[in-house]
């Protein structure tokens, strides 16, 4: 019973981790795009 509780614990620590670590690789891609763009434009 406590295994299963110290899981459950562990998950719902580690999905605001991994939505974060989602979110940070989905805003970076965009930056990365922006800067890529940008610099392919200003010729």
């Amino acid at each position: 019973m406590f295994e299963l509780l110290k899981s459950l614990v562990f998950a719902a620590c580690m999905v605001p981790v991994v939505m974060a670590i989602i979110l940070g690789l989905i805003y970076a891609f965009g930056e990365l795009c922006n800067f890529i763009s940008s610099f392919g434009h200003s010729d």
